[in-house]
């Protein structure tokens, strides 16, 4: 039987693997219905539901689009069925016909499902290293 850790670091797998296949159904499943993401340019989006529709817009709309997230420390509190993931991202993408690159730091928190799989509650992303052209947050 798989470690909650393995079980974790094998969803995360799947959502890199469902990036680099532009598959937005198989990333619905691995969020919670209360997902929440800050993105690494400070964009914030809520729900499921959203957060498919952006990566189907995502997809879309660039093909060159691509990010990996590769886990550095998985702490589980097996108790209460939740857990943390720190790792690092990077990315690419297209803007005004230039690929650009992107990088930095991610923090997540995982919830076990009642039957056992785990989902992905939140993601914060910071973005740490940037192409010239990348867009960065707007000023608050």
């Amino acid at each position: 039987m798989k470690t909650s850790k393995e079980s974790i670091k094998e969803a995360r797998e799947r959502f890199n693997q469902a990036i680099a296949n532009k598959d937005a159904d198989t990333i619905r499943v691995l969020l919670a219905p209360s997902y929440h993401i800050v993105t690494g340019r400070s964009d914030q989006f809520h729900g499921q539901d959203e957060e498919t529709k952006r990566w189907a817009g995502v997809f879309k709309s660039d093909s060159t689009a691509i990010y990996v997230r590769t886990p550095r420390e998985i702490t589980v509190n097996e108790a209460w069925g939740i857990a943390e993931e720190l790792g690092n991202w990077h990315g690419s993408y297209t803007i005004q016909n230039k690929l650009v690159k992107a990088s930095g730091v991610y923090s997540a928190k995982w919830q076990r499902t009642q039957t056992g799989d785990w989902v992905l509650q939140a993601e914060v992303f910071t973005t740490i290293e940037f192409d010239e052209g990348c867009v960065p947050p707007d000023e608050i």
